[in-house]
């Protein structure tokens, strides 16, 4: 048999790049005609290949969407920000964290917008959502930054970390994209908020004057 009749198949890596660039086009489709108005076949001649490898590699526009959302979100930044130096008050670390978390939802407005409404919409969609997307470790590594606020003595000794985990990637949301998108309220309204919500949860989980330090906090954690 000659060489030329041997049918090979592609190699990962040319997989991996017809991935890729099917992702780059969706992310683009997605946020200039939403998730209805964006067909796969404009996906498809956007990223130079088959509208069948959608199905073969996504099932589907829907998984297409959620691969967008899976490469969007950037684990290794987040990781970074949770790990920098304590601050020296939990209001000053409320306000640092709602001005990150508010930055990162602005920048994704577009894709909430069609993520939530695929979500009321699709029951199925949203538990596969919840496993892309609400990111188990984000909350874990904010859980346990809070704590060692709490083994410095900055925040109250029985300071309920996960709660206050909670309220602060709710407030960030709240103010990211419910104020943003949907109440429309003006950048400098938000910026007052965003201090307002800062000092107030501040002075929700503070302790009495702090022992020690957040630099020798943090070094004995390592």
């Amino acid at each position: 048999m000659h060489s030329d009749d041997i049918v090979r198949k592609p190699r990962a890596r040319d997989r991996q790049a017809t991935r890729d660039a099917l992702i780059a086009a969706a992310a683009t489709a997605f946020a200039e005609c939403g998730y209805e108005g964006a067909t796969t076949r404009a996906i498809a001649d956007a990223a130079g290949c088959s509208e069948a490898l959608i199905q073969r590699y996504f099932s589907g526009k829907e998984g297409l969407l959620l691969a967008v959302l899976d490469k969007e979100d950037d684990r290794s930044d987040a990781a970074l920000f949770l790990g920098r130096p304590l601050c020296s008050t939990m209001a000053q670390e409320a306000r640092e964290m709602l001005a990150h978390l508010v930055e990162k939802i602005s920048e994704r407005s577009d894709r909430i917008r069609i993520v939530i409404s695929r979500a009321l919409l699709d029951r199925a969609f949203k538990t596969h959502l919840n496993r892309i997307w609400i990111r188990e470790e984000i909350r874990s590594g904010l859980e346990a930054r809070l704590a060692l606020y709490v083994d410095a003595g900055i925040a109250e000794p029985d300071l309920d970390v996960g709660s206050a985990a909670e309220m602060l990637l709710s407030l960030g949301f709240e103010l990211g994209f419910v104020h943003r998108e949907i109440l429309e309220t003006s950048p400098e309204m938000t910026r007052r908020l965003l201090e307002q919500f800062a000092d107030m949860f501040g002075r929700a989980v503070s302790a009495p004057p702090y022992r020690g330090s957040p630099a020798e906090a943090q070094k004995g954690k390592e």
